[in-house]
């Protein structure tokens, strides 16, 4: 055993065979000149009589004297190296039984076997490991290969051929070698993390090792049902990884982006586990629980592949992949040598199929994105989806079903975010239906607030009153529209009328009655300070009711499509032309609201098919919602004929009026009476332009 110059001995693993050792290190000393430097490092220390360089050779304090003849010492290194004899090409029981195993696992052949064995001595044992940093220093590659060849007793040819790029140690991730720095033989020969400590382990410890390293991937919580608005993406994905499983295609790449919560992941989980497809996923931190960098994934990944290339069925799951790809521009966060060349290599020779996830693309080099066989833009799911998923979520909760309708118009609401506040409200206990509901928006609120999304939408007036299409006071036959809209769902329909009569609602009840799904935008939901963002939103907006074969209600209009006569600015033209080009494609039913009709680009106006007018409640319907917000709000309505005479007399009232006062009501600590309902009525009238109450807006212009 080598010790060190205190005479502490070095920690060598006790499967790691001594007689190996020293051969080796006599091979070092005699055979590749290392002894000379040896010495003229020791003669620094040859007042210390104890300082010894191998127990078994036992050499005498005379041998490390500066004045001492060298032949002595070399004959003594010499018969030792005759009576153990040359190195067998084993390392000892238990790290042979580590290195087969890993052999037939990776499909090793027999000098990438022994190349890693001594990789593995030089690593772990430690007098071996400073005898050739001291002998040798620093080295270059073409040093390393001589070095090596001459140890194992191996042509240099071979040698070299093993440890090059191309080589199963180098694809594999087992073995890394910097081709450019100089560096002593114990770092030149990098191991993979970990793996020198389970070569000495035996068998069972490289097992369990490329198990921690190479995971199984959880189970999704979804299931592709759950993605319709990817349906035909995810058709064609799964013939692709199919087709590539029977034919063992090599180098088949998937990739994944989206914004974080859109559910990327769980979709390639949802995949594997449809497919009946073991699922693997490339681990982001090391035993310890440390972040692991872009290179060292990278290796984790590499070396899965091998591993599961002896397996006919198995996909390969690289989770958040934004650090390992380094930047076209050269700045990479990770400062790893990776070149682009190498990540080329990677994604063209997997032998396992690779679903590679990540929240965007903008810095990945196109020379990388032509290398995926199939590239799936994951955007927020379409809000029928979103609201199934908050069933899913809230299902043993009190949350009333409108209530899971309106938090799911909410398109920056993440399965995550709302599975947190759901398990934080559910470990309160609380059964009443208010307070839980009031309780999980108050949480949800203050996380989206932190994460930069706007705050949770307030309920419409169909959700805080029944909604009666009997009380739309519109110019068309609402059922009758219905009635044709059943039989082909397609149009294009603009409602304009003074605020709170409805038309929005109307769009919601019509989805409803339609039992197709809904998909609301407002202004705030598609403007973007970003030139061209607006526009992009516009056809995303599209895109998503198109995929979701969903209602498209479009809320304030007039802020897309206001006259191009009058734009001061280009990007108010742009905004209006992408609108139009989109409407035009768009196959299924838009509905557009407007309190400023006479503001609308009028070829806009002459694309909807249907153009219907909401105005103030007549007094039959306004008596009709009377009644309704008493008996909601816990009232008695007495002397109806008088209320009625009463209500008949006032002008301008909607929909939104009662709903506001219902709202109200809620803060109050008595239930509504007729007096304060109809006081009520009465100031919210006052409220509003006096314009309003005595001109109807109207629609007479012929386009």
């Amino acid at each position: 055993m080598i010790y060190d110059v205190t005479q502490t001995s070095f920690l060598v693993p006790a499967a790691l065979d001594e007689d190996t050792a020293t051969r080796l290190g006599l091979t070092l000393l005699l055979e590749l000149d290392g002894l000379s430097n040896f010495l003229e490092i020791a003669s620094h220390y040859r007042n210390n009589a104890t300082y010894r360089i191998l127990e078994l050779i036992r050499l005498g304090e005379e041998a490390l004297e500066l004045d001492a003849p060298q032949q002595p010492l070399i004959k003594q290194l010499r018969a030792t190296q005759a009576a153990l004899g040359p190195f067998p090409g084993s390392f000892g029981p238990v790290l042979d039984e580590g290195l087969r195993y890993l052999a037939d696992t990776l499909g090793l052949a027999p000098i990438e076997q022994r190349i890693l064995g001594l990789a593995t001595m030089v690593n772990a044992h430690g007098g071996l490991s400073a005898l050739a940093s001291k002998c040798f220093g620093e080295m270059d590659i073409h040093h390393l290969v001589r070095i090596t060849a001459t140890l194992l007793g191996e042509p240099e040819l071979q040698v070299r051929a093993a440890l090059s790029p191309q080589g199963l140690l180098a694809r594999s991730g087992l073995l890394s070698l910097d081709r450019k720095e100089r560096q002593e033989l114990p770092k030149k020969f990098a191991l993979l993390e970990g793996m020198a400590e389970a070569l000495c382990g035996g068998a069972e410890e490289v097992r369990g090792l490329l198990e921690r390293w190479i995971p199984s991937a959880p189970a999704s919580h979804l299931g592709l049902k759950d993605y319709p608005h990817l349906r035909a993406e995810i058709r064609l994905l799964r013939r692709l990884l199919e087709a590539g499983l029977r034919q063992q295609r090599r180098g088949l790449n998937i990739l994944a982006y989206g914004p974080p919560g859109t559910g990327k992941t769980e979709l390639m989980q949802a995949l594997a586990g449809a497919m009946a497809v073991p699922l693997y996923a490339v681990p982001n931190a090391d035993e310890a629980g440390d972040p692991l960098n872009g290179e060292q994934r990278l290796r984790y990944y590499r070396l899965a592949q091998m591993v599961l290339s002896q397996r006919e069925q198995a996909l390969l799951l690289f989770d958040e992949v934004e650090d390992v790809f380094p930047h076209p521009i050269g700045i990479h966060l990770g400062n790893t040598p990776l070149t682009k060349g190498w990540i080329n290599s990677t994604l063209e020779e997997n032998p396992r199929p690779t679903l590679w996830v990540c929240n965007g693309i903008d810095g990945l080099d196109p020379a990388y994105l032509r290398r995926f066989a199939q590239i799936i833009e994951v955007e927020v799911p379409p809000q029928a989806v979103r609201e199934r998923l908050i069933r899913t979520q809230t299902g043993h909760l009190p949350v009333s079903r409108p209530w899971q309708q309106r938090i799911a118009r909410h398109t920056g609401l993440s399965a995550a975010v709302l599975q947190q506040a759901v398990n934080s409200v559910s470990s309160l206990g609380d059964r009443r239906s208010e307070q839980v509901e009031a309780d999980l928006e108050r949480v949800l609120n203050s996380t989206l607030q932190a994460m930069g999304h706007p705050l949770l939408p307030r309920a419409r007036a169909s959700e805080v009153m029944p909604y009666r299409l009997q009380c739309l006071n519109a110019d068309q036959d609402l059922l009758a529209l219905e009635q044709g809209l059943r039989r082909d769902p397609r149009a294009r329909i603009c409602c304009y009328g003074p605020s709170g009569t409805g038309k929005s609602a109307y769009g919601a009840a019509l989805a409803e009655r339609l039992r197709r799904p809904l998909l609301v935008k407002r202004a705030s939901d598609l403007l973007s300070p970003l030139l061209g963002g607006t526009e992009m939103n516009l056809a995303r907006m599209f895109r998503e009711a198109d995929q979701a074969r969903a209602v498209l209600v479009l809320d304030e209009a007039d802020s897309f499509l206001r006259d191009r006569r009058e734009a001061r600015a280009h990007w108010e033209v742009t905004q209006v032309n992408e609108l139009l080009v989109q409407m035009e494609a768009f196959d299924g039913l838009f509905i557009v609201s407007t309190n400023l009709i006479e503001t609308l680009d009028r070829a806009a106006l002459r694309r909807f098919d249907l153009k219907i007018h909401f105005d103030y409640l007549r007094p039959e319907q306004a008596w009709t919602l009377f009644g309704d917000c008493l008996r909601q709000t816990g009232g008695r309505l007495t002397q109806p004929q008088h209320w009625q005479a009463r209500l008949a007399d006032l002008r301008g009232l909607t929909p939104g009026d009662f709903a506001t006062l219902v709202r109200a009501q809620r803060l109050a600590s008595r239930p509504l009476t007729p007096q304060t309902l109809y006081d009520g009525l009465v100031a919210e009238i006052a409220l509003k332009e006096p314009e309003q109450t005595r001109r109807p807006i109207g629609f007479a212009a012929n386009f």
